[in-house]
């Protein structure tokens, strides 16, 4: 909301080629299948969902946060230099999160184009909620597509599941899916995803749902017996045993 005003704010706009950027740093990847691993982060303002438990509501959540302190407007092209001297010679991975990345992507191309005129080496895992289906343009740019389509808990809308773009992420060879749990009783809607995307478990991700150590370790104990009795992989979220549930990280 507009402070004193009940209003609410409208949502930012990139002028055409630009990205609405809401941060870049430097970090460990704590997710998936490329956990431990050192990368580049970019995440992209603005998001078609909302979920209730999301933790990085400042890139997209405006009745919060003020898009004017949280967000900037960047030329694709300068983005990507300043990826390639953060990312140094030893590092190989870029990480485009949100948000929903796949909302910009027609700079998003530009973006990965550049870069890899620069760093051939990089790869580039791109984290999605798996409604948005990746243009033409985007596939052969990138190496990975993390497909995070939110269960029940999640509070979104019936939008939050589009079965033919699912099918398009997971057609793709190195997708996969990395699905936030609350517990066992998800287990269910996690079968009916992989069945609505015509996957099999060995390219699906469990990882608990927390922001703390505590509830991260109580969830992966969790998940475990799960994961391995049901052929799942299991996610941890490195940052929040390394950090905590901070910004930047």
């Amino acid at each position: 909301m507009k402070p004193g005003t009940g209003e609410r704010r409208p949502p930012p706009r990139a002028p055409a080629g630009s990205l609405l950027l809401s941060e870049t740093f430097v970090s460990l990847q704590g997710e998936g299948p490329s956990s431990g691993e050192r990368a580049v982060f970019v995440r992209l303002a603005g998001c078609n969902l909302t979920c209730t438990w999301c933790d990085t509501r400042y890139s997209w959540d405006w009745d919060r946060y003020d898009p004017a302190v949280e967000t900037s407007i960047v030329d694709p092209k300068l983005l990507a230099a300043d990826l390639d001297r953060r990312a140094g010679p030893h590092t190989r991975l870029v990480v485009l999160t949100g948000g929903e990345p796949l909302l910009q992507q027609p700079a998003v191309v530009t973006l990965l184009t550049a870069l890899r005129a620069r760093r051939p080496d990089v790869r580039c895992e791109v984290e999605t909620n798996g409604t948005v289906a990746p243009a033409e343009a985007l596939v052969p740019l990138v190496y990975r597509f993390v497909v995070s389509p939110k269960l029940t808990h999640a509070g979104s809308a019936a939008a939050r599941v589009r079965p033919q773009t699912l099918r398009a992420l997971l057609d793709l060879p190195r997708s996969v899916l990395k699905i936030v749990l609350d517990g066992p009783g998800d287990l269910p809607q996690v079968a009916s995803l992989a069945a609505t995307a015509r996957t099999t478990p060995d390219r699906i991700w469990l990882m608990p749902r927390a922001t703390t150590t505590a509830e991260l370790l109580i969830g992966m104990r969790t998940l475990a017996g799960l994961a391995v009795d049901n052929g799942f992989n299991l996610s941890g979220r490195t940052h929040i045993l390394l950090w905590g549930d901070v910004r930047g990280r």
